[in-house]
């Protein structure tokens, strides 16, 4: 009997309660992995902490590699999204990747992906990437938070501008990433922009689409209890319910977010913020909000189902997102979603004509919510624009899987194959 293909898909970071949509994404496709039949390869997918292995089905595995040299030892730094490794090595992954046929990173910058790197070109094993997270632009930004925390507002600011601290982390980030880019056989991507940096980068060739799946089961329109949300939350009746979900951070741009909801606010808008997630900002948004936040912290995936199919709009302000499957997940449950136009939330998604692009700053969000908040004619049309692209348009996690990666991956196995013979 013939064994299947054996494939490692790296995913530098830990799997934890709270994850963001990096390690979620992955855990959606391997859950649609496991429901396959019968699934033609053989997955394993790794990511950074302790454990033992967790099997999903005979041929689909989560394993964790302890880090060489995890972000979180580096106590100086003020606040770090999610931990990685740091290490240019990573020997026990080094041990394991050469019993596999072909090696999937998911990003190109930390130990696992470096590792695979060097794993590939000894071993002649096939490389090939997706994009998940702009590493460089969040290198830029938390480098110029650090040297305000270190220094103090005023020369953290001039000594970032003086020597171009944030920018040259930035650029660091992006000369590895073309590095690792150039050794792949195939790279995946969503936003216009990683194809075009791929296509710079001299991959031109390897490029192909990647895509955004959602759980139609788990979140549907039917889930809606705006009564029973009011109640649970204790958000008085008649309030503009917006929502904020993932990491409460500088980085999803959740102090814009505060500061348009107060300006707001000031203009005559009963507006009440729901926080889905954690971070630094949480305190900010208690303090200035007050009554009218409600700081709800992680929430399991029904629960946010519900909220989303409750609330009036979901707000996704980040200006640095890929992909966010949270745009998804609430235009499943027939939520409007409010997006920045700088994010590749809204092209990810393939329908930047169900979600509201908003240009970035304070005015124009305010002016969002303000516009939306005075129309309810507006919330209902974009509720029913959101249901109609669920049926006709949504994929599944397993479109994703079935669509997007296993073609490439059983491509690249067989060029690489006939190449060799």
């Amino acid at each position: 009997m013939t064994s299947l293909p054996r494939i490692a898909v790296l995913i530098d970071l830990p799997r934890e309660k709270g994850s963001g949509g990096h390690v979620k994404y992955w855990e959606r496709v391997a859950q649609a992995a496991a429901r396959q039949d019968t699934l033609p390869v053989d997955l394993t997918f790794y990511f950074s902490g302790t454990g033992a292995d967790e099997i999903l089905s005979p041929h689909v595995r989560y394993r964790y590699l302890p880090p060489i040299f995890s972000t979180a030892r580096l106590k100086f730094l003020p606040y770090v999204p999610a931990h990685t490794d740091l290490a240019r090595f990573h020997p026990a992954l080094a041990e394991q990747l050469p019993g596999y046929d072909l090696i999937h990173t998911t990003d190109g910058f930390f130990a696992f992906a470096q590792t695979a790197e060097r794993i590939a070109r000894w071993h002649d094993i096939p490389l090939t990437t997706s994009f998940h997270t702009d590493t460089p632009a969040y290198a830029e930004l938390f480098t110029r938070q650090t040297l305000r925390h270190l220094l103090g507002q005023t020369i953290g600011n001039a000594v970032a501008r003086l020597f171009k601290i944030p920018e040259r982390e930035r650029a660091k980030k992006e000369k590895r990433l073309q590095k690792h880019l150039r050794q792949c056989a195939a790279i995946l991507a969503m936003r216009p922009e990683d194809i075009a940096f791929a296509k710079n980068a001299g991959a031109a060739g390897k490029i192909h689409p990647m895509h955004l799946g959602a759980d139609k089961d788990m979140f549907s329109p039917s889930r809606a209890d705006r009564v029973e949300v009011e109640r649970a939350y204790n958000i008085a009746s008649g309030k503009f319910l917006i929502l904020f979900v993932g990491r409460v951070d500088a980085g999803k741009n959740a102090p814009l977010l505060l500061d348009a909801c107060l300006r707001a606010r000031a203009n005559g808008v009963t507006v009440h913020l729901i926080v889905a997630g954690t971070g630094p900002v949480e305190s900010d948004i208690a303090a200035r909000l007050g009554s009218d936040a409600t700081l709800a912290g992680w929430v399991a995936p029904e629960e946010l189902a519900r909220l989303y199919a409750s609330v009036d709009c979901l707000a996704i302000v980040s200006d640095i997102e890929i992909g966010g499957m949270i745009g998804l997940e609430a235009l499943s449950c027939g939520c409007p979603v409010l997006v920045s136009h700088k994010s590749g939330v809204a092209q990810a998604c393939g329908a930047p004509d169900v979600m509201q692009q908003i240009e970035s700053g304070v005015e124009d969000w305010a002016e969002a919510v303000q516009n939306l908040a005075n129309n309810p004619a507006r919330i209902e049309t974009m509720r029913t624009a959101s249901l109609s692209f669920r049926q006709d348009r949504l994929a599944s996690w397993d479109d994703v899987l079935m669509q997007d990666f296993l073609p490439v991956w059983q491509n690249v196995r067989q060029s690489c194959s006939a190449n060799a013979s």
